[in-house]
């Protein structure tokens, strides 16, 4: 695979590193890297890496640009609101570097289809913000036998670690524990965006590496604490009692779905409120959220005061209960559940979905 001229010139800030050189560029231009989420991680991801010249990259993601991804995702405009973030993805990816191929994948990836969707490409960045979608991640690249790349922001915070299946630690032994990771998505707990900037500079710097063969971050986990400005790595050791890669893994449902919850879709959702015997619809996002949008007749209560006490509510009381997607809602759902609350259950989707699916002009954000 030669490279052009036109090529030459592209790429010649990096080709003059000697450890790259056209050699290297060539390695890039026959990878193909599938990078799952275009949110804030994944946008620049996908940047950094058309500007490198990887030859093909697959965008998977799910639903429209809205107003609030805008202070984090910057290769999305305010007039693209309401447009699909894969094509957007795509075309700025295009407009970036027309020399590569670029694939737009719409829809969600669940442990059911995403070993199908990945299996064509070399490497993966998981910069998804749910650990359902990461635990799928983690399964089919251990099925699979492929290598990926992993970030993660939390407000001020980053994390990134590279996991290779074929002998090293993987997801499940950095988390064993599925519960203690389900609270951590950005639209419910908050995110800088030059943080997130952070992280996925080195995100994308990782997969070139992966891509060049230099030594990288496999087998090591970099805590990022933008706040004090401190940077720690730790190295990572294969559990035997990992549940999904240890001696007598099971890749069992408890860490790839998370403990079962009880869900209960828009649509049946708003059946219920239709009728008569109605549940307690309980709004679990900050005060000010709820003053933007939130479902007519619903109550909004503390978060930490309803899995403290149960915010006055008993436990024969049927309740749903919501956040902006699921997250918060589902730690909700076990801390209650423990409490002996029997008929509670999590919207699905949370307002996001009942905008998508009910009210479809309610305030998106």
């Amino acid at each position: 695979m030669t490279l052009s001229r036109n090529e030459l010139i592209r790429y010649s800030r990096q080709l003059v590193i000697p450890e790259l050189g056209p050699v290297g560029q060539e390695k890039l231009k026959a990878a193909k890297v599938a990078v799952i989420g275009a949110g804030g991680l994944g946008t620049l991801v996908l940047g950094y890496l058309a500007g490198a010249g990887a030859g093909e990259i697959g965008v998977f993601d799910f639903g429209p640009l809205e107003l609030s991804n805008l202070h984090r995702q910057l290769i999305y405009r305010t007039g693209d609101i309401g447009k699909l973030k894969t094509e957007l993805a795509k075309q700025r990816l295009l407009e970036i570097n027309p020399d590569i191929k670029v694939n737009a994948n719409e829809g969600i990836l669940t442990a059911e289809n995403i070993r199908g969707a990945l299996e064509g490409y070399d490497y993966i960045a998981d910069c998804t913000d749910n650990f359902i979608t990461r635990a799928a991640i983690n399964k089919a690249c251990l099925e699979l036998g492929k290598t990926y790349v992993y970030g993660a922001v939390y407000q001020f915070e980053g994390q990134l670690a590279v996991f290779d299946p074929r002998g090293g630690p993987c997801l499940g032994c950095l988390v064993p524990d599925v519960e203690s990771m389900e609270n951590q998505a950005c639209a419910e707990a908050g995110v800088m965006g030059p943080a997130a900037g952070a992280v996925a500079s080195m995100q994308a710097l990782e997969v070139l590496k992966l891509i060049l063969g230099f030594e990288n971050l496999k087998g090591k986990f970099a805590m990022l604490d933008f706040r004090l400005a401190d940077f720690t790595v730790i190295e990572l050791k294969k559990r035997e009692d990992c549940p999904a890669c240890g001696a007598k893994a099971r890749l069992d449902k408890r860490f790839i779905n998370s403990l079962a919850v009880e869900f209960i879709t828009p649509e049946e959702l708003k059946a219920r409120l239709d009728c008569a015997g109605l549940p307690r619809v309980l709004d679990l996002r900050y005060a000010w959220e709820h003053d933007l949008a939130h479902i007519k007749g619903d109550a909004w209560v503390d978060f930490d005061e309803l899995i403290k006490n149960g915010a006055g509510f008993q436990p024969d009381d049927e309740l749903v209960v919501y956040c902006k997607g699921q997250s918060k809602s589902t730690t909700a759902f076990r801390a209650l559940r423990e409490k002996g609350f029997k008929n509670i259950y999590v919207l699905k989707g949370g307002i996001d979905a009942w905008a998508e699916k009910i009210e479809k002009g309610m305030l998106r954000y």
